[in-house]
């Protein structure tokens, strides 16, 4: 399996995990019935559909298992067959912005400073996190939302309990103040992984997403892995720290999204 094949493998078992997943010869097809409007909880990925009749099967099996949402949202990678994306555009899904895929295969080029960070493990730990997150979504950057209502964060925040405890959030604590998060985990192909990166606007600039990384790269190296994966959007900021950090990029993931009236298909 060569690093695109991993890291494809890698992101799209992280977006699966937790949730009710089928692995289809031509899809991989992720839902959460008790949160229908949570994009990464319902979702189709790793599409291999070449012909006319394959990309009909899929976008068809898409409807079917994911008709409890009022959205269509496929992940595309460099392994996803043209005439599929080509059909996405032709039937008017529109695309996000893409994600830059990179990956660190030695030790992280950075010496982050000595950051209170703690896993998140107990109730009070969960609400600090939702909180966290509910900022995160209003603010809106990573998210590429411009407004994230209440119930689709504390959807979000239940996506990320399933996932627990083999993807694990770590809290940032600075001036008496939980001020940012991240997570680690390992995933099923051995690749590790780092996502869901988050700091308060007024604690950034002072290395707390550093140090949270470097600790999410302790966490699963310690469980045996040896590259790591990390994810930043092409248009934001994030991408130049990364690569500062070791990080080189491999390829794009892309996803792309239709918004459904209530009671009508995709197609």
């Amino acid at each position: 399996m060569d690093i695109v094949e991993t890291v494809c493998t890698a992101y799209a078992w992280q977006r699966a995990l937790g949730h009710d997943t089928v692995r289809e010869p031509l899809c991989c097809i992720v839902s959460d019935h008790a949160h229908p409007d949570v994009w990464d909880a319902n979702h189709v990925s790793g599409v291999r559909a070449q012909t006319t009749a394959d990309i009909e099967q899929v976008l068809r099996r898409a409807d079917e298992a994911l008709a409890h949402c009022h959205h269509r949202l496929f992940v595309v990678d460099p392994l996803t067959p043209p005439a599929f994306i080509a059909r996405l555009a032709l039937d008017d899904y529109q695309e996000l912005t893409p994600t830059i895929q990179l990956v660190l295969q030695g030790p992280l080029h950075a010496n982050p400073p000595d950051v209170d960070l703690r896993p998140v493990t107990t109730a009070a730990d969960w609400q600090s996190l939702y909180a966290l997150v509910r900022s995160d979504h209003t603010e809106g950057a990573r998210t590429q939302v411009q407004f994230i209502p209440e119930e689709v964060t504390r959807g979000m925040v239940a996506s990320y309990r399933k996932k627990a405890p083999t993807y694990q959030f770590f809290l940032a604590r600075a001036d008496g103040v939980d001020c940012a998060y991240g997570a680690g985990v390992l995933c099923a192909n051995g690749m590790g992984m780092v996502e869901d990166l988050f700091t308060l606007p007024s604690f950034r600039q002072r290395g707390i997403a550093t140090a949270i990384i470097a600790q999410a790269i302790t966490y699963v190296r310690d469980q045996g892995a040896e590259q790591i994966l990390i994810g930043a959007l092409a248009t934001e900021p994030p991408k130049r720290l990364y690569a500062a950090l070791g990080f080189s990029p491999v390829c794009m993931t892309r996803e792309y999204i239709k918004h459904l009236r209530r009671g009508v298909v995709a197609r």
